[in-house]
């Protein structure tokens, strides 16, 4: 995640791969459900920073707390432990 750390680093596979217009689609297995959360909060951190971003945010600290908090609202389900687990409890298309 060079976004947040340059040297910020999970260890995990490659566990798939598209092609896409403009490049790839990766998808990452991790070692182990720690590994997996640390990896998930970390893009919950850059999801947050890229919302402010959209939203011309960086110039007033109480503008981008009050915009990670609207950003939390609405996405923090979406990874949280319940989700992963009910992601990884689907079926397998054939």
């Amino acid at each position: 995640m060079p976004s947040v750390n340059p040297d910020l680093r999970y260890l995990g596979y490659v566990a798939w791969c598209l092609r896409r217009k403009h490049g790839y689609l990766v998808g990452i297995a991790f070692v182990d459900e720690q590994t997996l959360f640390t990896a998930r909060m970390g893009e919950q951190v850059c999801q947050i920073e890229r919302y402010c971003r959209m939203h011309d945010s960086h110039s007033d600290l109480h503008d981008n707390q009050a915009l990670a908090l609207e950003w939390v609202q609405e996405h923090a389900d979406e990874f949280s432990h319940d989700t992963v687990r009910r992601a990884f409890a689907q079926p397998v298309p054939d």
